[in-house]
């Protein structure tokens, strides 16, 4: 075999090696966050209403959640929220959720500069505020009020303001 010839060779099977060994690595990277997701999935399949899941978003203001929108077998709509610290999972049919863009209306009517609008649940606890004893889903609109960073807690059902917190500085 010829110099040149080995090099053409050589090159691209170290290539491939390089591109596994990247591809592995960020496959280990990775797969601790899916498996969570994965477990909170099938946790949400198995013990509640939905059959089939059409989205996921996680919501953080309360401790993490994964909130799941889904199907039941009779094609009707539900949230489930799942809260891994608890291994428990709440549910609420879709009609009785108040969609993003009214609270996002709210928000705006009390002078709210809106950047996001997040769907999530606060259980209840010991700690708990009076009105969350029994849980309560909720929207949690962030964006600017009077140019400072800011925090509103929308009742998900209601549209009623809960509570709020404005950064000082931000």
């Amino acid at each position: 075999m010829t110099k040149r010839r080995i090099v053409w060779t050589s090159v691209p099977i170290a290539m491939v090696v390089i591109g596994i060994g990247v591809l592995m690595y960020f496959w280990n990277l990775l797969s601790p966050y899916w498996q969570a997701e994965q477990q909170a999935a099938t946790y949400v399949l198995d013990h509640t209403p939905l059959d089939r899941l059409e989205s996921y978003s996680v919501f953080t203001a309360a401790g993490v959640e994964d909130v799941f929108r889904g199907q039941d077998s009779f094609g009707r709509t539900w949230y489930a929220f799942y809260i891994p610290a608890m291994r428990r999972a709440f549910v609420l049919p879709s009609t009785s959720i108040l969609p993003a863009d009214e609270v996002k209306k709210r928000a705006l009517a009390r002078g709210i500069e809106v950047q996001s609008v997040t769907l999530g649940y606060v259980s209840s606890d010991e700690e708990a505020p009076s009105w969350a004893k029994a849980g309560t889903a909720v929207y949690e609109v962030m964006g600017r009020s009077n140019g400072r960073l800011a925090f509103f807690y929308f009742n998900a059902t209601t549209g009623q303001l809960l509570w709020q917190d404005v950064l000082v500085h931000s």
